[in-house]
């Protein structure tokens, strides 16, 4: 590990971040992935400074999500209603989020402007899938107007480009209306996806009003037929009369009739034209995007006519995921995991409720308040006679001391009292209680006499430790139980501000598991990292080894590199290997006693 202090280690950050959102982050393995209530990211403990970005664009894009969105909502089978309404969703959270917490506005802004320069955020194209452009077009647009991610831009007019070129004329003008309601006029992600709706609807009008145009335009072209003048129909008319061959035109076979028809066709001559004129080839091979193109008043510039607009508003209506862009955050998560593909140590656990058994938490808590409060009595006694105001005497101050002044001859100098008062310990103790299988096994005292199990007892000695120190003023206990119901999680007793009488069901954890020691020492000392007292202590209650020592040790002399102190108390087990300060009980009955002197100690040092 490269980073030997814990402050601003991967895990910590992440979990300090996750804490500041209000949202429970884990991190550990190779997967970054959130389930609405977690987030999980990759356990990294690399340097690389993209990654990092990435990770806290990442999280808090997921933060977002699991403050503001509405995880129940069903968008039904269509792929295109599910991928616009999240692409306006994404906005519309992260916009909310920066209102609390506006750094996050620029952490993500740094993700979007990397995978820019790394190519691997781009604009759409003519050539791509019209559900592509028309989503591609949604997202940029709404991240660079209302987020200010200004980078995209560029981006933004290129897909714009594309977006003409694929959809009816005047989709575009239509629907840069329906987006500048976002996010003024939305409030949940019900309201994106009615604007999802309504963007849908209005781009299957222009689609109808266009193929209504193409069936009408053969029509209108016939209506719109110069009628041959008089003179020429009576000219015509007499010389039928004076011809030996007399054909009426009701005798006239469809196909005699065509070239005639297609000859006398109006829709390429000016007004006024005769047939004597010739055509202007270039006239029958005109579009309205041509004719767009060289209009001055750049009218007709949205797009040109769709040859077959059914066809492509079908291709359109039944996109796959496969035919839009990777949803950008999903990209991320991707991204993530595969550079953590090679790392398999689980570093930060989950920190769970545990199951509450209040009827138990209250007889667990009469049978310790009589031992704690004399516990509680003696440490507050110590405390203040530690911080009591003292006498000093200095060479000037206002209060002269006159039983020195007879000093003053031998060139004594300091005759004036000063009060020093020593501060409170104002220190942070987090407890770690091992809760592995083997704390269930039934035990003897030194006498051969049977005490059962250690974990009752040392639940007793920690809430009554937790009571003792949530009385003495400058002391901030939290306690904390591993494995939780699985190795990559643990059981959060007490936090660290918490009230001990309300969390006392918590304290009826049964044993079961391993000793997944090192992800337990890492929750607590984010835990730690938190509170605000500038001495820190981490307490480790174990029985066993645990199940990676390597990582164990090189993670507690990171703790202490950090100015963490590491204290371990061995339940019939030496750990003087682990903890530089250690002691071991292998009599149960001295359990409270001896965490009672424990303490005394630590916070003697304070």
């Amino acid at each position: 590990m490269k980073n030997r202090t814990l402050h601003n280690a991967f895990p910590i950050v992440a979990a300090a971040i996750g804490n500041r959102f209000g949202v429970k982050v884990s991190v550990g393995g190779d997967k970054a992935e959130t389930d609405g209530q977690t987030i999980w990211l990759p356990a990294y403990e690399g340097d690389d400074a993209d990654y990092q970005d990435y990770a806290w664009g990442l999280l808090a894009h997921e933060a977002a999500h699991i403050r503001y969105s509405d995880f129940t909502l069903r968008y039904g089978s269509s792929v295109l209603r599910r991928r616009l309404c999240n692409a306006i969703e994404d906005v519309r959270i992260e916009h909310e989020l920066a209102k609390d917490f506006p750094g996050t506005r620029l952490t993500i802004r740094t993700v979007i402007e990397k995978m820019i320069a790394k190519g691997d955020f781009v604009a759409a194209s003519e050539s791509d899938h019209p559900a592509n452009i028309l989503y591609g077009f949604v997202l940029k647009s709404l991240r660079a107007r209302v987020l200010g991610q200004t980078a995209l831009l560029p981006l933004v007019e290129q897909t714009e480009a594309a977006l003409k070129s694929a959809f009816p004329k005047g989709t575009v003008t239509r629907l840069k209306g329906l987006l500048s309601e976002v996010p003024k006029c939305l409030q949940s992600e019900s309201d994106c996806l009615q604007l999802t709706d309504r963007i849908l609807t209005m781009i299957e009008q222009e689609f109808e009003q266009q193929r209504q145009r193409h069936q009408a335009q053969p029509s209108e072209d016939e209506e719109n037929s110069p009628e041959p003048d008089d003179a020429d129909q009576d000219a015509e008319s007499t010389d039928s009369d004076d011809s030996n061959g007399q054909i009426s035109q009701d005798d006239m076979e469809p196909d005699e009739r065509l070239p005639n028809d297609t000859a006398d066709d109006p829709s390429s001559a000016s007004d006024g034209d005769d047939d004597s004129n010739p055509k202007n080839p270039d006239d029958e091979l005109a579009t309205p995007s041509d004719s767009s193109t060289s209009d001055p008043q750049g009218e007709d510039e949205e797009n040109a006519e769709i040859a077959d607009p059914m066809g492509v508003l079908q291709t359109l209506l039944s996109a796959e995921d496969t035919d839009i862009e990777q949803d950008l955050f999903e990209s991320l998560k991707s991204a993530l995991s595969l550079a953590a593909e090679n790392l398999s140590e689980l570093l930060m656990p989950s920190g769970l409720e545990p199951p509450m058994d209040e009827r138990a938490g209250v007889i667990l808590l009469r049978k310790v308040q009589g031992e704690s409060g004399k516990i509680r009595a003696a440490l507050q006694g110590i405390v203040q006679s530690q911080t009591m105001s003292r006498t000093k005497h200095a060479c000037r101050g206002r209060r002269l001391d006159g039983k020195r002044l007879h000093r003053l001859p031998l060139g004594e100098t300091k005759l004036f009292q000063r009060k020093q008062a020593k501060s409170a310990p104002n220190t942070a103790i987090h407890l770690l209680l091992d809760k592995s299988e083997s704390m269930g096994y039934q035990v003897t005292d030194s006498q051969g006499n049977p005490m059962g199990s250690r974990m009752p007892i040392a639940l007793e000695a920690t809430l009554a430790l937790a009571l003792a120190f949530e009385g003495i003023p400058g002391v901030n206990p939290g306690v904390t139980a591993f494995p939780g119901r699985q190795d990559d999680s643990v059981y959060s007793l007490l936090e660290h501000g918490q009230r001990v009488n309300a969390r006392t069901g918590a304290f009826s954890v049964a044993a079961a598991g391993s000793t997944p020691m090192t992800e337990a020492i890492w929750f607590g000392v984010a835990s730690l990292l938190r509170c605000r007292e500038p001495r820190k202590v981490l307490m480790v209650m174990t029985d066993g080894q645990p199940n990676e020592s390597l990582s164990t040790l090189e993670l507690l002399q990171r703790c202490r590199d950090s100015g963490i102190e590491t204290v371990g108390v061995g339940l019939g087990l030496d750990v003087s290997h682990l903890f530089p300060v250690a002691i071991t009980i292998n009599d149960l009955s001295e359990l409270r006693a001896q965490l009672f002197e424990l303490s005394k100690s630590l916070l003697l040092a304070a």
